[in-house]
């Protein structure tokens, strides 16, 4: 009893450390929105900054690269999951000033509910009432947001759909780095960055297509300092932490402790931009953190 009890502590020693670490990039990432918002009205549109952010993501891992012992895990398998992830932060940024700022966030983070759905059918873990209670928390979060006014709870704007398809890509990323670890935290940020760079530049290519506001280039030699700046600070080390931690806890673990953006989002929104947080997104908000604590708490043995 003794031994289990101490591996019962160790485990959760182990796994504290990733958690806080996941938790403190959700609330700095709470505000990521006001630096990409103030850019955009500064005159460079979101494609952009995603494109910039990624680049000088893409070259901090660089040194470490030459490591030959990098290169011992299945580039191919780590590449791919790194695609799902930088793309997914890549439609994230550019959802941030297509949509409103909460709803960018709440549907972003229906997460937990893709990650459930992907270990139920992709990896053939049992439908338990906890994880049934979870997506049905989520979807009615979902509803709650979106309405039913049109019939089905759809997005109803270009940006509620990125911001979706972007939760779905993160959901995705996490599961693979979870169940496929790699050896070393660098290639998999660099992947990451090298994908949502190229991400970053196929959205620029289609927004440029249909003359968008997402492809301004106005005031670069003022404004794009600043990018590289906000990219140093706000998103260079958050992505090594989080890419670190999901290959140390589980992906709806990780969903769930990044919802303090949620949290900080809904409040800086409310204090900066000055969008309405009525009760269908407060609603949404609580439904949605309910179906990530439901699949985290072990509310019963599965």
């Amino acid at each position: 009893m003794q031994e289990t009890d101490s591996g019962k502590q160790s485990t959760a020693a182990s796994q504290f450390i990733p958690a806080a670490a996941v938790t403190l990039c959700g609330t700095a990432w709470g505000a990521f929105w006001y630096p990409v918002r103030m850019i955009e009205n500064a005159g460079v549109g979101g494609a952009w900054v995603s494109l910039i952010l990624f680049a000088v993501a893409t070259l901090a891992p660089l040194p470490w690269l030459f490591k030959r012992r990098l290169w011992q895990d299945n580039v191919t398998n780590v590449m791919l999951t790194g695609f799902l992830l930088g793309t997914a932060f890549a439609l994230y940024t550019i959802s941030l000033v297509m949509t409103d700022v909460v709803r960018a966030i709440l549907l972003f983070y229906m997460t937990p509910v893709w990650s459930t759905l992907a270990d139920v059918v992709l990896y053939g873990r049992r439908l338990t009432p906890s994880r049934a209670l979870s997506i049905g928390f989520g979807l009615s979060g979902l509803v709650a947001i979106l309405g039913t006014a049109g019939g089905l709870p759809l997005p109803h704007t270009a940006g509620d759909w990125v911001a979706l398809v972007s939760g779905m890509c993160w959901a995705a990323g996490t599961q693979r780095s979870h169940a496929s670890p790699a050896h070393s935290l660098v290639l998999p940020v660099f992947a990451f960055s090298l994908c949502g760079l190229m991400s970053s530049m196929l959205i620029l290519l289609v927004a440029s297509g249909y003359d968008s506001d997402l492809v301004r280039l106005d005031n670069a030699a003022k404004v794009v300092p600043w990018i590289i700046l906000l990219a140093l600070v706000v998103f260079v080390p958050p992505n090594f932490l989080v890419v670190w931690a999901a290959q140390r806890i589980d992906s709806a673990r990780v969903g769930i402790l990044l919802m303090t953006e949620v949290l900080a989002g809904s409040i800086t929104a409310a204090l900066w931009a000055g969008e309405p947080f009525g009760w269908r997104e407060g609603l949404g908000a609580t439904l949605i953190v309910c179906a990530g604590l439901v699949e985290v708490l072990p509310l019963r043995r599965r």
